[in-house]
């Protein structure tokens, strides 16, 4: 993240983010600090699917099994639907699993304190990696995430030992107006787009109606997920971001386009 003494870096770009505000903030407030100009088409809506009485009940059954016990979240948004239906209360006794520093983060504001936080890769197959080098032989995993997320998790935790429980608790639409909206925003000169997720990836393209991005226009992506994402359903992808989170996402940004040059 870059110091508030050194100068702004993307003075006079501007960075399309395809959260809402509310959703994205940490990453737009970042990008005003650079002096972007930021346009937000938001390209994901969050839909839930479970009955909250359903959540909240199955965060009972993981206070009531044995010890050891852990609450798994993959993403901010599990934390907000889960602690939203089930409260922090209930997840007291148990040991909580944050995939990286953003959905610590959000836990952290429901006064939740993650006992292990992804360090680097934050990604669901490092997330599986972390717990079964910790162990969990015999441990009880509540895993509420979204529909269609990757098998590899729940797959390297039962593995190592553990008695999973996966949960669909959302689902990723893309907003009715989200054609209409890009297209005004790329009717503007846009010189990066930022995706923070394979859903906001594909909800592009899905937007786009078949027509390609300007080639003007960079794709920054906050992780090798994404990008891998991105990349399968079409889109170029210029930069990742190493760090992935969104000061991440903003240093890749400054990193490419600080310095005017062509794209690659």
């Amino acid at each position: 993240m870059s110091s508030p003494a050194t100068s702004p870096r993307l003075t006079g770009r501007t960075v399309l983010v395809t959260r809402t505000r509310e959703r994205a903030a940490g990453i737009v407030d970042l990008l005003h600090r650079e002096r972007a100009r930021v346009i937000v088409v938001p390209l994901i809506a969050t839909v839930p699917t479970a009955d909250p009485e359903a959540v909240a009940e199955a965060a009972d059954r993981l206070r009531a099994a044995p010890e050891p016990r852990w609450a798994v979240f993959t993403s901010a948004t599990a934390v907000r639907i889960v602690l939203g239906a089930a409260g922090a209360e209930r997840l007291r006794s148990c040991r909580i699993a944050a995939v990286g520093p953003e959905t610590a983060a959000a836990l952290e504001r429901e006064q939740v304190r993650a006992d292990l936080v992804v360090a680097g890769d934050h990604t669901a197959a490092a997330l599986g990696a972390a717990l079964a080098q910790r162990g969990v032989v015999g441990a009880t995993v509540w895993l509420p995430c979204a529909e269609g997320a990757a098998a590899v998790l729940p797959r390297t935790l039962r593995e190592a030992g553990a008695d999973v429980s996966l949960m669909h608790i959302y689902r990723s639409a893309m907003p009715h107006d989200a054609p209409e909206r890009l297209d005004t925003a790329l009717a503007e000169r846009i010189d990066a787009i930022a995706l923070t997720s394979g859903s906001t990836a594909r909800h592009l393209v899905q937007a786009l109606r078949g027509s390609p991005l300007p080639a003007a226009v960079a794709v920054a992506c906050i992780g090798p997920q994404t990008a891998r994402e991105a990349s399968a359903a079409g889109l170029p992808v210029h930069v990742t971001a190493a760090t992935h989170t969104a000061a991440g996402l903003v240093d890749a940004l400054a990193g490419l386009l600080g310095v005017a040059q062509p794209l690659p």
